[in-house]
């Protein structure tokens, strides 16, 4: 009896074991994970070069909008990748975020457009009629 009990804790401990290196296993890969994460998530901040190159390069955008062509801006503008996007966006200081998707960074940048526009069309007072 007393073997067998013996036998018994043997096998239980055996498999304890197991588990406590699988658990192990999986916590150093989801950790790994974590640390990839972060890594791609970070980038520096723009340079002053890279902003005066952004700040010319939505200048362009914008006349070329003023002008009615808005689907060929915002064409020129979707065909960028993702990160050069938020770059872009960034350095015109808009409010943007490493998750935001390609769409809400688009809307945010022909929010500024339109924006802009009502702050620089000219005022119509009562007078003018």
């Amino acid at each position: 009896m007393e073997s067998d009990l013996a036998e018994r804790l043997q096998a239980i401990e055996q498999k304890l074991d197991r588990l406590v290196r699988h658990v192990e296993e999986l916590l150093a890969l989801n950790a790994r994970r974590a640390q990839t994460r972060k890594k791609k998530e970070k980038l520096p901040p723009p340079t002053q070069e890279e902003i005066a190159a952004h700040s010319e390069q939505f200048s362009s955008l914008y006349r070329r909008w003023l002008e009615g062509k808005e689907i060929e801006v915002h064409n020129e503008l979707d065909a960028l990748e993702l990160e050069q996007l938020r770059r872009f966006a960034d350095a015109n200081n808009l409010n943007v975020t490493a998750k935001m998707s390609k769409n809400r960074i688009l809307e945010l940048i022909s929010a500024r457009f339109r924006e802009k526009r009502q702050l620089h069309k000219p005022a119509i007072g009562r007078n003018d009629t």
